[in-house]
């Protein structure tokens, strides 16, 4: 006997299905996708042991007479495509045409379909690969699947399935990613008669998505929608407070097919820019739209990944249209303040872009005349603060009022009558405090210095850097004075002034202001080594990570004690800055108590 020969057919189908079928969520998601393509407006899904025991998917689609059905459970057969260029422009989900034989080849299937209720319909049992019974049944219109005993003659298969509750929960999110895809269409999941996902198919997309998540969630959400050349995105993107240690809630489609690419998820994360803390990844619900010359859906037997022929045009397209929909629904929402700063202080008027997480509405309304300033609170003598608590009535006006007389402890706090300003208090020298409307405001001094600077840097307004009385002189290792030659624009950019010396040293002009000499030449050092540095940090923009670095360093810390002008300017430039919700690294410069969330502890609700 030779050394090559041919497969039997069994063998070749259990090949075939180790390419399709996975898991149940494999098999759900094939059958789900023949569904849609059959036209269905319902789709429901049973399981039983999280799909080892029973997949039973019912549709209510165009369904098939006897001759396509027997065709269906056969290899390399389908509806999708008549010819090798169609491949090119297929608009359907299904297409290779081994779905329904790879499954039946690792089970016990029955298919039972109908194209007329008034005409018996079809009723076939698979059993590993080989069709067991042919029969005419009555049945409804559509198609009704069953697969049992998932992987029973390829024992090996099963020692890989995970426990039922892993595989419910993969099944679940291919039949959520499914009916946020098609919002048109109602799927109902149930396991063990326990229902997990029901959608009504109402063709909403934001009553689908208060379908399947909750409250908390869909109030974060907002709509973006966009052009760049020959892409077209739509979906839904979430505000940063919602946002995750994974990317579990992250969901793509390209012309309505749902797949997987850690490209786009990259560039819809670069868009959030410093939104978002190091290692939380957004909620994104995002559909591309291209023309199918632009891609290539066949690359992967399961159609779960996809090939761009301009990857870096789609990277691209991505990062503009969603960093436009951040900006016009996350970074600029207007804040109004409570109270109404003094005649001349430039406040109130002024459209100041401010949104704290959490606490303010996605749709801001003008606040009520009678919630505009302090006015109506009686004079009160309230108990004194703590000792590490000081108080600041200061007004946000461009220039800062005299300097008060030192108090060695915190006076009696008296409420504040309209026009002497807004109430600042200082917590562990390191949280400003004060109030707003309908809520207690903290603000983390450091993260909030930390943006301000970051703002101005980025703007290449180089802040509070100076020349230095005696220029000091820096010993440099054989790298970073290669990195100086290479990178030393930036540097002057920034505002460093410095010359060589000789050797391996440079001389010093200028560096940050108010810096202890130490200080300033540790900075620079650490500014040398970031720009060599290697790995994942070198895919980040150099002048980014500069400009982060030097905000970090020149920001005030926790335990800085500021002034009652310092802080009043803080909050007023930090009101001003682009993204006043995070610092550069993403934490929150702010955040926030309501009055209810405040009752609630004192058990006034």
């Amino acid at each position: 006997m030779g050394k090559i020969i041919h497969l039997d057919e069994v063998t070749i189908n259990q090949i075939a299905a180790g390419e399709v079928v996975e898991r149940p969520s494999s098999v759900v998601k094939e059958l789900v996708e023949n569904a849609i393509d059959a036209g269905a407006k319902k789709i429901e899904i049973y399981l039983t042991n999280g799909g080892r025991q029973k997949i039973q998917v019912v549709d209510d689609g165009s369904g098939m007479d006897r001759e396509d059905a027997l065709l269906a459970v056969e290899r390399h057969a389908t509806s999708k495509i008549r010819e090798f260029q169609d491949l090119q422009k297929s608009s359907t989900l299904g297409f290779r045409g081994e779905a329904l034989a790879s499954i039946a080849a690792v089970s016990r299937m029955t298919l039972q379909t109908a194209v007329d209720p008034a005409v018996p319909g079809t009723k076939i049992r698979v059993e590993g690969g080989i069709i067991q019974a042919v029969e005419a049944v009555g049945a409804p219109r559509g198609t009704n699947i069953s697969v049992e005993n998932l992987f029973f003659n390829t024992p090996a298969r099963l020692k890989f399935m995970r426990s039922i509750p892993s595989e419910v929960a993969h099944v679940k999110e291919i039949v959520t990613s499914m009916a946020l895809g098609y919002p048109e269409i109602s799927f109902r999941l149930l396991h063990q008669e326990m229902k997990l996902v029901h959608t009504l198919g109402t063709g909403d997309y934001e009553q689908t998505l208060e379908q399947i998540f909750s409250p908390a969630i869909c109030q974060e959400l907002f709509p973006v929608a966009g052009e760049y050349g020959p892409i077209r995105l739509t979906g839904f993107l979430g505000r940063p407070n919602i946002a995750r240690g994974n990317r579990g809630q992250q969901y793509f489609f390209l012309n309505r097919r749902f797949f997987r690419s850690r490209m786009v998820a990259a560039a819809a994360e670069r868009a959030y820019d410093t939104l978002l803390p190091v290692a939380r990844f957004p909620f994104l619900l995002i559909n591309l739209e291209l023309p199918p010359e632009l891609v290539d859906i066949n690359v992967h037997p399961t159609k779960m990944e996809v090939k761009f022929r301009d990857e870096k045009e789609v990277f691209r397209g991505i990062i503009h249209i969603i960093r436009e929909a951040l900006e016009a629904n996350v970074t600029t929402t207007p804040w109004r303040p409570s109270y109404k700063p003094p005649a001349g202080s430039g406040g109130s008027d002024q459209k100041q872009p401010f949104k704290a997480p959490g606490l303010f509405p996605a749709k801001v309304e003008e606040a009520p005349a009678e919630m505009e300033t302090a006015a109506g609170m009686e004079t009160a003598e309230i108990t004194p603060a703590p000792a590490n608590v000081k108080e600041s009535t200061v007004p946000f006006s461009a220039e800062p009022p005299p300097e008060p007389p030192p108090v060695e402890e915190p006076a009696t706090i008296t409420a504040v009558q309209e026009g002497d300003g807004a109430r600042i208090f200082t917590l562990f020298d390191t949280y400003l405090l004060w109030e707003d409307a309908e809520a207690l405001v903290m603000v983390d001094q450091h993260a909030a210095h930390e943006r301000i600077l970051y703002d101005r840097f980025r703007s290449g307004t180089p802040t509070n850097m100076q020349y230095f009385l005696a220029p000091l002189t820096v010993e440099l290792t054989q790298a970073q004075l290669q990195t100086i030659q290479e990178e030393g624009e930036l540097l002057r950019a920034l505002g460093w002034d410095f010359e060589a010396f000789g050797g391996e040293a440079i001389i010093l002009r200028s560096g940050p202001q108010d810096f202890p000499a130490a200080e300033v030449e540790d900075l620079f050092l650490s500014l040398l080594n970031e720009l060599g540095a290697t790995g994942e940090a070198r895919q980040v923009d150099p002048k980014e990570r500069l400009v982060r670095l030097m905000a970090c360093r020149q920001a005030v810390k926790a335990g800085d004690r500021l002034s009652p002008q310092e802080a009043a300017a803080l909050i007023r430039d930090l009101r001003q800055t682009k993204v006043p919700q995070t610092c550069p690294h993403g934490r929150p410069t702010m955040v926030a108590i309501t009055k209810t969330e405040l009752e609630k502890m004192f058990k006034r609700r």
